[in-house]
């Protein structure tokens, strides 16, 4: 049966005339071009400037994200803050260095420093546990939002560690064993040395 359907189509294509199936070529590609739009036509774009081009065909807007998510490696919520998302993925694999503040090494608080002076302006302390200290706490993990910040206490009871929540449970970081990476909040390691999160924007 499939063979015969397949066979009577052929003879139909063949039979068409070239201006009809030029039409329907455009039409597919149309298509095709509005259900990739639509796949990301959901996303909240925050303060984030595209070139001229990208302005002119919404599909280059598309490829964007599209591209951003996938250096991630993860797709953030409906209504993501690329500005801050393309700001991490410029800084992952950067690695780490104590001290350091630029993609040449970096570690935890200055990563933070870092990002929080690119996307909101804010300048924050250096120090993991000054930031701490100036942040507004919030102890349950699902009541953080993008953007906050995250702490950890990776030996004995002070804050040691600092990272930036990206939602959908992520986080970004500095490891000072892989360099700048993303990681999830549930994942044993962090979520047995997660101490609270901090909101200071």
């Amino acid at each position: 049966m499939y063979m015969i359907i397949k066979q009577q189509l052929l003879i139909l294509l063949q039979n068409l005339r070239p201006e009809i199936l030029a039409v329907l070529l455009i039409f597919m590609i149309i298509s095709c071009r509005q259900q990739q739009k639509v796949i990301h036509d959901d996303f909240v774009i925050e303060h984030e400037e595209f070139s001229s081009a990208e302005k002119k065909c919404p599909d280059a807007k598309s490829d964007y994200v599209y591209n951003l998510f996938e250096k991630l490696g993860f797709e953030p919520s409906a209504k993501a803050d690329l500005q801050l998302l393309n700001e991490v993925a410029e800084w992952l694999g950067t690695p780490y260095r104590f001290g350091g503040n630029d993609k040449n090494g970096v570690d935890c608080s200055g990563f933070v420093v870092m990002i929080y002076r690119h996307v909101y302006d804010i300048e924050l302390n250096r120090r993991s546990a000054d930031i701490a200290k100036n942040a507004r706490k919030i102890r349950s993990t699902g009541r953080l939002q993008e953007g906050d910040l995250v702490f950890f206490r990776i030996k004995g009871s002070k804050i040691s560690h600092t990272g930036i929540y990206l939602g959908n449970g992520y986080f970004a970081h500095a490891s000072s064993s892989n360099g700048v990476v993303i990681n999830k909040l549930n994942e044993p390691y962090y979520a047995e040395r997660f101490a609270f999160g901090g909101r200071v924007k």
